[in-house]
């Protein structure tokens, strides 16, 4: 919860975008927090595998 209020937080303040009022923090947190970090996920993902191929496409 802590990385969602710390990611939430940095997406706020980064965007400058207007704070939730405090009974909707938690399904802020949720919600844009979520989605980075999915996104985040994503990303390394993606160039966990795109590493792999590179390397698994090479003749040793």
């Amino acid at each position: 919860m802590k990385l969602l209020a710390w990611l939430t937080e940095t997406f706020i303040t980064t965007f400058g975008i207007t704070r939730p009022r405090p009974e909707q923090e938690r399904t802020v947190r949720m919600l844009i927090g979520g989605f980075l970090l999915a996104f985040i996920l994503f990303v390394v993902g993606l160039a966990a595998l795109f590493l792999f191929e590179l390397h698994a496409g090479r003749p040793q």
